[in-house]
């Protein structure tokens, strides 16, 4: 079969990107399985309507048995109208959705009525015995993990029983993405010491029931083997001249001798000194120790993100975190001694949480050796826990939703509204940068040509814009 695989353009928010990595799974899947393939990533192009003015030319100078789409909630409005442009130009072509959005939200999507299947979860294992079906003309109705409409009502499989083999799993399509076009793009993450810097993933699910996180690759720890995870980035090294490695795990170091040993695996090689690599998201505090921050800093390791949250033993315990917070003062000293950049991210607003309890994680966080903090209000997004609670204990404006069309919604709390909120993440960021220096250790990065463009829009963002409106940004 020949395949279409398409990212849309957003439509109402100016993304930063990355490579579409879940779209290149599933189109090495698919080749492996002798299938032709085609990646078109419309989120690259200037506007919405040259991307779809693309997508038309693509269409209509090829014949394809079969589209596929991913998106994130964010991404979930393009993608619709993206859809409706391949449905435009070929009304017979099956359309098949996957990614986060879809597998939270199934039900308003496949009822949308863009898309003819969705795939539920871990979407590679599925999309390629979905092909099958289709190009056999059998019944997809055997397949876990699918959502279709069947005698004009949707129809569910059962859930796929167990997880993809990471291991297994064929390295990403690169060779279908216009790779050198992403070195070209503001960065998805920190700001890269290289710009050829590329987003790879080394293991899937994290074990950790956080109340606020979506769940797309279960509660099982999957790695990939240490010599596996250093073939891709020799591949990507020596292919494509990737310098710099954006790891995007859920939890990199959860096997602290499996990070050691990828971490050794660098060292050893023509790699060594080269490269630089990031952790922009994925590190468990606690999954630390002196000798794999050593290792990580010798691997070309300049950042890192640790997720703390909050301050407050008693929020850490009800969004399920369990922190241990007395381990922080020993990594971020670890960090620090070998000159790794560290960024702490913070949440305030949860259910339930007082004004004390947001002070005690601003003061918490002005305390660290962190060199960066990022306060983001609480969003209770569709699919999480913590929106399951907000919902049924009424914590929540219903003409809020009604204006917004939508289950993203700011939490109600007799202890706080929106603007205190608001007012608080401000004292937070002013009393982070400016205690042990660190305003003046942002200063090279604020007349930086690669990293002033972000720090100078945060600063915008979060002091000079914000009128009380509770729909704008929250970080």
């Amino acid at each position: 079969m020949r395949i279409l695989l398409v990212r849309a353009k957003p439509t109402f928010m100016d993304m930063i990107l990355g490579i579409p990595i879940g779209l290149a799974y599933c189109a090495a899947v698919a080749e492996k399985a002798g299938h032709e393939v085609e990646i078109l990533d419309l989120a690259l192009e200037k506007s919405v309507e040259s991307a779809h003015q693309l997508l038309r030319e693509r269409m209509g100078g090829s014949s394809y048995d079969m589209a596929g789409m991913t998106c994130m909630t964010v991404e979930y409005p393009g993608a619709v109208e993206t859809a409706r442009v391949i449905r435009e130009c070929d009304p017979s072509i099956p359309i098949v959705f996957g990614g986060q959005h879809p597998t939270i939200e199934p039900d308003e999507v496949i009822q949308n009525g863009v898309c003819d299947y969705l795939v539920v979860g871990e979407g590679e294992e599925t999309f390629v015995e979905l092909v099958r079906a289709i190009e056999q003309r059998t019944d997809p109705g055997k397949i876990p993990g699918l959502l279709f409409h069947r005698d004009g009502s949707p129809f569910r499989t059962p859930p796929r029983p167990a997880t993809v083999d990471v291991e297994e799993l064929p390295w990403p399509a690169y060779h279908l993405l216009e790779v050198d076009r992403y070195f070209e793009m503001e960065s998805a993450r920190y700001t890269p010491r290289h710009k050829r810097a590329i987003q790879i993933f080394t293991s899937r699910g994290c074990p950790w029931r956080c109340t606020y996180c979506h769940d797309l690759f279960g509660k099982k720890f999957r790695a990939r083997s240490a010599d596996n995870v250093f073939g891709e980035m020799k591949m990507l090294y020596d292919r494509y001249g990737v310098r710099e490695y954006m790891i995007e795990d859920d939890i990199f170091n959860l096997d602290i001798e499996r990070a050691k040993q990828i971490c050794d695996l660098i060292l050893g090689s023509e790699m060594n000194g080269n490269i630089h690599m990031q952790f922009g998201n994925g590190l468990r505090l606690e999954r630390f120790d002196e000798e794999l921050v050593r290792k990580m800093a010798q691997a070309g390791t300049h950042h890192i993100a640790v997720a703390i949250e909050s301050a407050s033993p008693r929020i850490q315990k009800l969004i399920k975190k369990n922190l241990h917070l007395n381990k922080a003062k020993d990594v971020l000293s670890w960090m620090r001694k070998y000159r790794i950049n560290t960024l702490g991210f913070f949440m305030i607003g949860f259910p339930s949480e007082t004004v004390d309890e947001i002070e005690q994680t601003i003061e918490f966080a002005r305390q660290t050796e962190l060199d960066e903090a990022l306060f983001s209000i609480v969003i209770p997004y569709a699919g999480t826990e913590i929106n399951k609670m907000v919902y049924e204990q009424g914590l929540y404006d219903p003409d809020e939703v009604a204006r917004h069309g939508s289950k993203v919604v700011t939490i109600k709390s007799e202890h706080f509204d929106f603007y205190t909120l608001k007012k608080l993440q401000r004292r937070a960021y002013l009393s982070f940068f400016l205690s042990k220096g660190r305003v003046f250790r942002m200063l090279p990065k604020l007349f930086s040509l690669s990293s002033s463009k972000k720090y100078l829009k945060a600063i915008e963002r979060n002091f000079l814009s914000y009128g009380g409106d509770s729909t704008s940004r929250v970080n």
